[in-house]
């Protein structure tokens, strides 16, 4: 019974597959979610939008009815009088109690109101852009960590399979000379082609490490870990419509924040000149008081009074304050105009690089996946060769070493072509194939 346990705890982990030993199974798509849901930049940005929400809501309040109550309870220690030719009298008892209930409403600002509900409208949108200017940064980086980590990994792999014929090239030798000895000088250049090829394995085991590191840090795994990537880098490279893809970027919310940034400025302008101009508001109030000699005063010596009017507020002169105000606010909306010409031309030209080193790079990934294959069948042949003797010891290393390049070369376009696809997407969102 004990061993049909052990077999069925064998067969299930060899059906979970290599998570079931600890190595946990990480997809693009997961390490971005990661990334985001721990990103302290995405959740500052999230707080800049609830902090707009509630701009919003401080703008509607100036819309509303203001409505305050007053209370008071005051001791007269020298009551006031009035004077009337040699004869005063007291108009104040030793007690007064006075409360009063007002009510504000602004009827006309010339704009003053609706331009700060505008203005906080528009904010809360430049924060919303802004915060998804953020999780596309780093969706970017994500991915670039991602694929690097990949990568890395089979540049590892190609550095330990250059290794391995490296010792395979040795056991060439010692089978050509089978029957005799082997030739001191080639058995130990030979050793040194072995020894000098593990530097290089070392070198990619730790840059397999820092890729890792980076990705960890950005999706605060832990530190040493070394997840599955089970994302493939596919070899079928879409074509580009690229016009499609500039349409696309006009819409990415980088270029919108500053477009929103450009509209708060024209907003604040006009919101500047508005200050120019009355403002027209009506009011209530309801006042209810007395004196006496005692507290509280007798009901008989209190006394209701109401009123309701309209007021007008006129601005006269306030010593340029209001210009110069305006004068700035003008300026910055000017300034935030170029801003926004300058960065669409910006974004244009990074766009059309990457789409273009994207091309090139399929081109060079071609190339180095021709140059690959008969690299390999080269060396097949170059060791073929020097086992009968047919090739020397310098034609079988550079047989090898030309094998080793074309496939590092071929890896390294393939990461380039995904770093211009994470390009791309940074500014359009997806890559758009005709």
């Amino acid at each position: 019974m004990r061993n049909i346990w052990l077999m069925m705890a064998l067969i299930c982990a060899w059906v979970a597959g290599p998570g079931a030993y600890g190595q946990e199974r990480l997809s693009l798509e997961e390490a971005t979610k990661l990334a985001l849901k721990r990103s302290e930049n995405v959740q500052q940005a999230a707080i800049e939008v609830q902090r707009a929400q509630a701009q919003i809501k401080e703008a509607w309040a100036s819309v509303l009815p203001q409505i305050s109550a007053n209370f008071q309870s005051i001791r007269h220690t020298k009551s006031p009088v009035i004077q009337i030719g040699d004869t005063s009298a007291r108009i104040k008892e030793d007690w007064e109690m006075l409360s009063s209930l007002q009510l504000n409403q602004v009827i006309y600002s010339f704009g003053r109101v609706s331009h700060a509900l505008d203005l906080a409208k528009i904010s809360q949108d430049a924060r919303q852009s802004a915060k998804e200017a953020v999780e596309r940064e780093i969706r970017f980086a994500v991915e670039v960590a991602y694929f690097n980590a990949l990568s890395a990994q089979e540049v590892l792999q190609i550095a330990k399979d250059s290794h391995g014929n490296a010792k395979k090239n040795l056991e060439a030798l010692q089978k050509r000379f089978q029957g005799g000895r082997v030739p001191r000088f080639d058995n130990i250049r030979m050793a040194a082609d072995i020894a000098s090829r593990a530097p290089i394995v070392s070198d990619a085991q730790k840059n397999l490490r820092l890729a890792f590191l980076q990705l960890n840090l950005l999706t605060e795994m832990p530190i040493e870990s070394q997840p599955r990537l089970t994302t493939s880098m596919s070899t079928l490279f879409p074509v580009l419509d690229k016009s499609k893809l500039l349409d696309e970027a006009y819409e990415n919310p980088s270029l919108k924040s500053i477009e929103l940034a450009a509209q708060i400025a024209q907003k604040q302008t006009m919101l500047a000149k508005a200050e120019h101009y009355p403002t027209i508001s009506a009011f209530g109030q309801l006042n209810h008081g007395g004196t006496g000699d005692t507290f509280q005063p007798e009901d008989e010596r209190m006394f209701t009074s109401s009123a309701i009017g309209l007021s007008l507020n006129i601005p006269i002169f306030e010593g340029g304050a209001v210009k110069a105000r305006h004068q700035q606010a003008a300026l910055d909306a000017v300034k935030a105009k170029i801003e926004l010409k300058k960065q669409k031309e910006i974004l244009e030209v990074e766009l059309a690089s990457a789409i273009e080193e994207y091309k090139a790079n399929i081109q060079k990934f071609a190339a180095a996946k021709k140059a690959v294959g008969l690299a390999k069948r080269g060396y097949e042949l170059t060791r073929t060769r020097f086992e009968t003797g047919g090739a020397t010891r310098n034609d079988l290393n550079t047989a090898e070493s030309s094998l080793t390049n074309a496939r590092i070369q071929q890896q390294t376009a393939l990461f380039q072509i995904y770093q211009n696809r994470a390009s791309i997407k940074r500014f359009t969102k997806g890559v758009v194939a005709k």
